[in-house]
């Protein structure tokens, strides 16, 4: 083992791993990422009102806020009546062969839309997660004058029309995103 793939002192391998079973468990539940969003949006929020507006069951509203408390992400302010949750902005950060992935709630976003959009949910299950994060990517660099949409879905190597249609849905999840994900920055 070369001394270059050690781990930095100041890296805690537990918390880095944890970010990532995190994000992954976000990304491959829908219905998880919308509420981390809704409450991340909304928060802090009584549980009710997310059950309310997010229109699911009561045992299904407590499993998802369960599972993103176990997380470390949600907060209950049970001091206040009725119970109140929060979650915190997450941000996870890695170094590939491929170069660095910066993964933020927009992206969060993007997934639990797949729940309300029909174009988000095609995309995902024609192209795949990891396609709509190549999409969110571009969506981000035509926002910011950097490609055209058409040059974005080339480089995406999807069919024109559903390239465009994905980065339609998903600059208007961008434009949502910029009140309530304090890491979303332009593409560079």
């Amino acid at each position: 083992m070369s001394t270059d793939s050690r781990l930095n002192d100041s890296v805690d391998p537990e918390e880095t791993l944890g970010d990532l079973l995190t994000y992954a468990e976000l990304l491959k539940t829908p219905q998880l990422a919308r509420l981390y969003i809704y409450v991340l949006r909304n928060g802090p929020v009584a549980i009710e009102t997310v059950k309310e507006d997010l229109d699911i069951p009561h045992s299904t509203a407590y499993k998802y806020v369960g599972e993103l408390e176990e997380m470390g992400i949600l907060t209950r302010h049970e001091d206040q009546t009725p119970t109140q949750i929060a979650v915190d902005p997450i941000r996870l950060t890695l170094e590939t062969e491929h170069g660095e992935v910066v993964a933020t709630p927009v992206l969060v976003a993007a997934i639990g839309q797949q729940l309300d959009s029909e174009d988000i949910r095609v995309f995902v299950d024609r192209q795949g997660i990891p396609k709509l994060a190549a999409a969110l990517h571009y969506t981000l660099r035509v926002m910011n004058g950097e490609l055209t949409q058409r040059t974005a879905t080339n480089k995406l190597d999807v069919h024109p029309v559903e390239g465009m249609t994905v980065i339609t849905a998903l600059q208007e999840i961008i434009e949502a995103a910029s009140g309530y994900d304090p890491y979303l920055e332009p593409a560079k």
